[in-house]
């Protein structure tokens, strides 16, 4: 008894004797000139002409066929860079939100920051909304890529995930593409991502227009450096 209680109270001297009192604080970084920026195709406008009223439903929601438009993102380097979107027409998405089509062509009801406003006419009322759905595969110098998302919210500990189609209203979700197979950011010089605009417009009644009326709805695309 008396010898192991004397090599456990060496082995904890020892211990005491090498420990380390100091610890380090290292700050890294990179500067670098690489910029990135975003550009749509057609001008960023998704254009539906003339939309008949004779052809809505006066009692009846009226979903619109599915139009798309390419978001591509250059950089003048290999750079990992999201995008996320602001709806500038928030104001106008009716209350309560009007059901939107799916990816799978379906009506469904969606919440707020999955919708996007339509405008007002000229009596304040609010014209649709619609939902931002995204290809999820978008090309990434000159191959095929997986989208990816992000919630701002999110803890720093969660990853990335590739279950995603839709593009939140609110700002909060970031959207990049991965390798395929993987959900890792991928540092990219060109990536291309197809938007596919799916709008609801209310029914003629509630619309009680008699002029022309623009459909008006605005997004703000910013990009978020990784």
């Amino acid at each position: 008894m008396k010898k192991t209680l004397i090599a456990a109270t060496l082995m904890m001297c020892a211990g005491s004797a090498f420990a380390d009192s100091t610890a380090v604080l290292q700050v890294n970084g990179k500067l670098t000139n690489a910029s990135c920026t975003p550009e749509l195709s057609n001008g960023g406008v998704v254009d539906y002409g003339y939309v008949r009223l004779g052809t809505l439903s006066a009692t009846e929601i009226n979903p619109l066929d599915e139009k798309s438009i390419e978001l591509t993102i250059n950089c003048t380097a290999p750079t990992k860079v999201s995008w996320y979107a602001q709806d500038d027409r928030t104001d106008s998405v009716p209350s309560p939100i009007l059901k939107v089509k799916n990816s799978a062509g379906s009506l469904v009801s969606v919440s707020k920051y999955l919708v996007f406003g339509l405008g007002q006419t000229k009596d304040g009322v609010n014209i649709g909304n619609y939902a931002l759905m995204v290809a999820q595969n978008p090309t990434v110098d000159g191959k095929a890529g997986t989208l990816i998302y992000r919630n701002n919210d999110w803890g720093a500990s969660k990853a990335w995930s590739d279950q995603v189609d839709t593009q939140r209203s609110d700002q909060v979700q970031q959207l990049t593409v991965a390798s395929t197979g993987t959900v890792d950011p991928l540092a990219f010089t060109t990536a291309t991502f197809t938007l596919k605009p799916r709008p609801t417009i209310q029914d003629t009644t509630t619309l009680a227009i008699t002029d022309d009326t623009p459909i008006d709805g605005q997004v703000t695309i910013s990009l978020n450096y990784l």
